[in-house]
């Protein structure tokens, strides 16, 4: 069982979210009997959803906050909310005048227009936390359409009983009640149907969901203008909703969401205005949105070649919608040149540059240029470039970053990757020859890197399955030549060095979830080592790394081959985060110690990909029987991660 603790926010929204219920209880019994037990009935039915679901043996979600808490446990205030929102939806379905057969999709599509905005908030929180996140913002896409289909069998049920049930005594009162049970039923065949269809892989999720609810959306819309427009505006069937929205955005703009997701600075309002629209459809009369003659039409219904017409369409966007989406998942072992460009089957991709730069003068310089790609269907695409400079002589650190909402073009056999304001990161190359422009803080890069040995197939080449869930694809380039020029503050220098090229590839969101370190370190002796250890989700461990000779042979290390040390602690100025700084390491019997260059190689980026967004990744020195370099990445250290790791 986990522990509720609520925190000062947390308190805040409950007190209002109680508040809330109790004055719609109030103005239910006096000016809407008729749905006056529909509260009471619905937060028992939303405990009973929520109970089944967080009991289970392995829950699919957990809660970590709550004022009062029920058994599950499950807070009283999630509950509530599932009462005030079913009130304001079949108010709303009413006031609509929806035909009865459409009345459960409307009611689920506005519910479900809530939960599009306020889980992503919500979650940011850590008010409730998935077991797996999913696509949508950390949201598994199974999540939507069990509150689809939650509120909508409820509002069926209660439909039916209360059309076909006595309309006097005390039978409307029970009418919310005897909807439960059937409800649940049908929740759970639903939910269990869908599962299998997802599990069968004949589509995708993503494409299995847009399908769902694009169809049920295609059936409303054209039912729209049916629909009654001329009710007198009513506030307190606006006020849930209204609620659930206007927190969800002061979530966004309130805290560092909007800076750790900028997509949902489009994404919630847009959700937010489709939602408000849907509950303030009804008065739109009122609000100057349409004519009386309008508003009030004659009832009609859909003719069926209009149906059969509507289904047809909703298949064969279906059908196009797939066949669009590329196949997502294994495609064999790497194959090169092919896989160092952009494939679009792996949802999460990297191609990544680390490296050591000396001018002629002796100067040194650390250098990173990353390009991320994410593709979760339509609603997540983008490219996330980092690049970073490190000027030991000056002891300076400089960072930067540019999101793009569109993926990396495709090409043949290469890459051709570029960002920011005129391209001005750009990365251009194949198997063995790249070329890098960076652009950063007073400093520019222009590279050349050739590879003097054959990449370093991890895992054989093969498709590694994490013990937390997903794979990867991983190969390096462990020892690139590189030569080049850099331009201080106008000044140019020529450059000399080595780098290393790390391509990574997968289903990977729960390899991000936590924190890794890795170590990329290159000896004078002309051998590389790669440690590295992950947290991924439970707090499951990965821990490997591989050891390359000078000849160009890699042999895989197992975790238990090599210990690493930390020897200080370095805490930012910026965040306040701790980090390790020095670490003495220890493979095979070899025993060497990296020390940073620099102390201040902390990243604060503004992306919300992985945890952080905050992270060290700098260049460092290595001392020992044999000296060199190396490269050290450590992240989610800002997330309290420190002491969880294998290192």
């Amino acid at each position: 069982m986990h522990s509720l603790n609520p925190s000062a926010g947390f308190v805040l929204l409950q007190t209002l979210n109680y508040l809330l219920t109790a004055a719609l209880l109030v103005h239910a019994w006096r000016k809407q009997r008729a749905l006056f037990w529909v509260i009471p009935a619905a937060i028992v039915f939303g405990f009973v959803i929520e109970y089944s679901q967080v009991s289970k043996a392995v829950p699919p979600y957990y809660y970590t906050e709550a004022l009062l808490a029920l058994p599950g446990p499950v807070p009283l205030g999630v509950v509530l909310s599932w009462g005030t929102i079913i009130y304001a939806v079949l108010a709303t379905v009413r006031s609509l005048a929806v035909p009865a057969r459409w009345a459960p999709v409307v009611a689920g599509l506005l519910a479900t227009s809530i939960d599009f905005v306020s889980d992503p908030a919500f979650v940011s929180l850590g008010f409730w936390v998935w077991a797996e996140p999913g696509a949508w913002f950390g949201i598994p896409w199974t999540n939507y359409v069990g509150w689809f289909v939650i509120v909508a069998s409820y509002t069926a049920c209660f439909e039916l009983v209360t059309r076909f049930g006595p309309k006097r005594g005390v039978f409307p009162a029970l009418a919310p009640w005897l909807a439960i049970a059937p409800a649940f039923g049908i929740f759970v065949g639903t939910m269990l149907g869908y599962l299998w269809l997802e599990s069968r892989a004949i589509v995708d999720p993503e494409t299995l969901v847009a399908m769902f609810f694009g169809l049920w959306l295609l059936i409303v819309l054209s039912q729209l203008a049916r629909l009654r427009g001329d009710n007198t505006l009513s506030g307190w069937t606006l006020a849930a909703p209204l609620f659930l929205f206007c927190a969800s955005l002061a979530i966004l703009f309130g805290t560092p969401l909007h800076r750790h997701a900028p997509e949902l600075v489009l994404v919630l309002p847009a959700f937010t205005l489709l939602g408000m629209a849907g509950f303030l459809w009804p008065y739109r009369s009122a609000l100057g949105m349409a004519s009386r003659a309008a508003a009030h039409p004659v009832a009609s219904s859909v003719s069926r070649k209009r149906m059969l017409a509507m289904l047809f369409v909703g298949a064969v966007a279906g059908v196009g919608l797939t066949a669009a989406t590329p196949d997502k998942g294994l495609i064999g072992p790497v194959n090169l040149p092919g896989d160092d460009a952009f494939l679009p089957s792996q949802d999460v991709q990297w191609w990544y540059w680390t490296g050591h730069l000396e001018t002629e003068e002796g100067r040194k310089f650390g250098f990173e240029v990353v390009f991320f790609s994410f593709d979760s269907f339509l609603v997540m695409r983008d490219q996330l470039t980092q690049v970073a400079i490190t000027d030991v002589e000056a002891d300076t650190f400089k960072f930067d970053e540019h999101l793009a909402f569109h993926l990396p073009q495709r090409t043949s056999k290469r890459f051709d990757l570029k960002a920011g304001p005129g391209d001005i990161i750009r990365a251009v190359g194949d198997s063995q020859f790249d070329r890098l422009h960076s652009e950063v803080g007073g400093y520019v890069l222009d590279l050349e890197l050739e590879a003097s040995k054959a990449p370093v197939l991890h895992y054989g080449g093969d498709a590694h399955p994490y013990r937390f869930g997903g794979y990867t694809y991983y190969y390096s380039r462990v020892q690139m030549k590189t030569r080049g020029t850099i331009t201080v503050d106008g000044k140019t220098y020529h450059v000399k060095g080595t780098s290393w090229y790390d391509r990574q590839y997968g289903e990977l969101y729960q390899a991000i979830v936590k924190g890794w370190q890795w170590f990329a370190i290159e000896l004078a002796d002309n051998r590389q080592i790669m440690l590295y250890d992950i947290l991924g989700k439970s707090n499951q461990v990965e821990r490997a790394g591989s050891i390359t000779d000078a000849d160009g042979n890699t042999r895989a290390l197992a975790g238990h081959q090599f210990q690493v040390e930390v020897l200080g602690k370095w805490k930012s100025p910026h965040t306040g985060c701790i980090y390790p700084s020095g670490w003495r390491v220890i493979v095979e019997g070899e025993t060497f110690e990296v020390q940073p260059m620099v102390r201040d190689q902390e990243l604060r980026a503004k992306h919300g990909f992985w945890p952080g967004p905050e992270y060290w990744e700098g260049a460092a020195s290595v001392g020992g029987a044999s000296p060199g370099k190396a490269y050290v990445e450590l992240n989610g250290f800002c997330r309290g991660v420190e002491g969880t790791l294998a290192f």
